[in-house]
């Protein structure tokens, strides 16, 4: 398996396992729900943490048997022949693989390329906007929530949004100086918590993961999630702070009538079209939930999501190539002057298995033959399913060899060639270890 096609097929089985923690997480939403903003934010965001990590806390199947494989002999005609039909399926499969790398890398740099334009139109906005010098009392709760925040209105735009880092700029709309000042708290106060909050920073995080997975709908669904519970988590502490829904609720409805400020800026809005109903409904709804059941369902809930990654990470796990050959132990050893006199063969039994899957391979076997004359060692250091794909692998000097022989028939070429004997190689009349390569061929007539 060629690298390319090791990728892929790790991303999908990645993949799989993201989507299986995402039907989990959607199914345990109804099933055991927890109510709580903030513990549906945090169990959201480790979710999305443990999607991200995935690849780093399981162990890889190593993707060859115990044997390795690498060069390759001149075939006969013959054999070329028999070969020429599974070399044009790996070829097949190869441009495959090479088609859908294209198309991923394609989708990620315009996801990328879109957040960049994002992020200079957000830019823009700032230079484009009037500083607001906010009355006394505004500027009071700024510097008790957000000291670095700073007000700007901009004729563009019908919802509040907040972006940046270090001197985050809150953009308000323009009918703000005109909106009654219980209007004005509740609007300022949500994007003052989102500075202080620091939601920025995670909000482009969340756009790198979607970047990232562009294809899957799961992290869009999980993103759009963790985005509505960070929503409500601000909603409530708004709320708490100024002691009346009413005029929060009032100014949310307000945002979504003047709303005109297009979706692709990644700030932290006040206000998403999406999100509206479940916002207004979790604020008119008196939640019977208490903090520690919460905790307790979400408990449950990351239990059963971390089983059923696991088994599927067990049943579609993540590859690794098998590490390169090591080197023959036997150190003295010496490349053959000459080939030595075989005084015992056996033949190779073709696996009935392998035979049944039509299954074909050229091996290339270093052995290493004692003093004795008997096989001391012997490991496959090439190997292919075709001649033409073994002719393809072959590596340059000091690099090591891919591994894409058939594992069953491998290990029968392995267990014949243990059994070869040979007469003692002597040199200057006395007995020592040599190497030697030997090929063998399994092709069905």
């Amino acid at each position: 398996m060629s690298a390319l096609e090791l990728a892929i097929a790790n991303l999908l089985a990645w993949s799989l396992q993201i989507g299986v923690l995402a039907l989990g997480a959607a199914a345990l939403a109804r099933l055991v729900p927890v109510e709580r903003p903030a513990i549906r934010l945090a169990l959201g965001q480790s979710l999305l943490v443990l999607m991200a990590a995935l690849p780093l806390v399981q162990p890889r199947r190593v993707t060859s048997a115990a044997v390795s494989w690498s060069l390759s002999l001149v075939p006969t005609a013959a054999a070329h022949e028999a070969l020429l039909p599974a070399s044009g399926a790996l070829a097949t499969a190869a441009s495959w693989c090479s088609a859908v790398a294209l198309v991923l890398l394609l989708g990620a740099a315009w996801r990328l390329a879109r957040l960049a334009a994002a992020l200079v139109e957000l830019r823009a906005l700032g230079r484009r906007s009037r500083a607001l010098h906010p009355p006394p009392w505004l500027r009071a709760l700024r510097d008790e929530v957000a000291p670095r925040a700073r007000f700007a209105v901009l004729d563009r735009t019908g919802s509040p949004a907040t972006f940046g880092l270090w001197r985050p700029l809150i953009l308000l709309p323009p009918g703000f100086e005109k909106a009654e000042r219980e209007h004005q708290a509740a609007v300022a106060l949500h994007e003052l918590l989102h500075v202080r909050r620091g939601d920025w920073l995670a909000l482009l995080a969340e756009e790198l993961a979607l970047t990232a997975f562009f294809f899957h709908p799961a992290v869009h669904w999980l993103v759009a999630r963790v985005r509505l519970a960070r929503e409500q988590c601000v909603d409530q502490a708004v709320v708490r702070r100024l002691g009346s829904r009413e005029a929060y609720l009032e100014s949310l409805v307000e945002a979504a009538r003047t709303r005109s400020l297009a979706r692709a800026v990644p700030a932290a809005p006040f206000f998403r079209e999406s999100h509206l109903r479940e916002r207004v409904d979790l604020l008119l709804k008196e939640v019977s939930m208490s903090a520690a059941h919460a905790r307790r369902n979400a408990a449950v809930t990351a239990g059963v999501l971390l089983a059923a990654v696991t088994l599927t990470a067990a049943a579609v796990p993540l590859q690794s190539q098998a590490p390169a050959p090591a080197a023959a132990d036997a150190a003295s050893a010496v490349k053959a002057p000459h080939e030595p006199k075989k005084v015992h063969h056996v033949s190779p039994s073709y696996p009935s298995e392998a035979k049944a899957d039509k299954a074909q391979g050229v091996f290339q076997i270093e052995v290493v033959i004692g003093k004795d004359g008997a096989i001391r060692k012997a490991r496959v250091v090439a190997s292919a399913p075709t001649l033409d794909r073994i002719h393809e692998l072959a590596p340059s000097r000091g690099t090591p060899a891919a591994l894409e022989g058939d594992a069953r028939l491998a290990e029968a070429a392995l267990v014949a060639v243990k059994q070869w004997r040979y007469e003692p190689v002597l040199i200057g009349g006395v007995a020592v270890d040599v190497k030697l390569t030997v090929t063998i061929n399994f092709r069905l007539a």
